[in-house]
């Protein structure tokens, strides 16, 4: 009776156990990851900032080649030229010429404001930079090596 009762309980015991497993699952291939998070160049502002100098200044550059007026000579120096420009006209003889003067006088303020934002967007590009986040996924490569095997991650 000692063989049948162990025999029986162990007969038990291996039946609630086989109800009791679980399934099997493979493991999931996992990959190491990297974030990285950087300062680069606030590229949108630099251009922008390009755009806007560049378009004031070859305005500037075309007066200077096409104006008889020697104080417009000036305008070749990128950003002070306009204000240079300014401050050396001469005074000016007749209303219609008041007027025309006072329209160039305006004008090369203009100017010379949009050639400073454009200067100052240039520079502000580099001093503000912009946030990039990069995240590499590395593949993992098997190597023979001696006697047996080695992984590594490359990125």
């Amino acid at each position: 009776m000692n063989k049948l009762a162990l025999f029986t309980s162990a007969a038990v015991m291996a039946a609630a156990t086989m109800g009791f497993t679980g399934t099997a699952h493979a493991q999931e291939k996992t990959r190491d990851k990297v974030t990285i998070t950087d300062s680069v160049p606030n590229r949108g502002l630099i251009w922008s900032g390009v755009a806007v100098l560049g378009t004031t200044y070859g305005i500037s550059t075309v007066v200077a080649t096409l104006s008889d007026n020697p104080a417009d000579r000036a305008l070749w120096v990128p950003i002070a030229g306009p204000w240079i420009d300014l401050g050396t006209r001469g005074e000016c003889s007749g209303e219609r010429e008041c007027n025309a003067e006072t329209t160039h006088k305006v004008l090369l303020v203009a100017n010379g404001l949009g050639q400073a934002i454009g200067a100052l967007q240039i520079l502000s590009g580099f001093i503000f930079p912009a946030k990039r986040t990069v995240t590499e996924v590395g593949t993992v490569q098997i190597i023979p090596l001696g006697k047996g095997l080695a992984a590594r991650t490359v990125f």
